[in-house]
């Protein structure tokens, strides 16, 4: 199976946007641990994730500049 790659710098400025790592993980929901390996590439946030992100910073970065090559035309939002 092919792995997206997930575009880290995007990532960090979204944290740069949202007030640091911890303020963007509080924001989106996620765990700082799990914000924190992301923005260092260790493993990739799932796309429920990416939008919260894009959310978190007003549409700043956006989920298609996380990962530009998922298929998100494809993928439905759960409200």
């Amino acid at each position: 199976m092919y792995k997206l790659k997930c575009n880290i710098e995007e990532i960090k400025r979204a944290a740069e946007i949202a007030g640091g790592l911890r303020e963007l993980a509080i924001k989106s929901g996620a765990s700082y641990q799990s914000m924190l390996n992301w923005s260092k590439g260790r493993n990739n946030p799932n796309p429920m994730f990416c939008i919260k992100m894009e959310q978190a910073v007003d549409g700043k970065v956006t989920r298609k500049d996380i990962f530009p090559d998922f298929p998100w035309e494809k993928f439905k939002e759960e409200k």
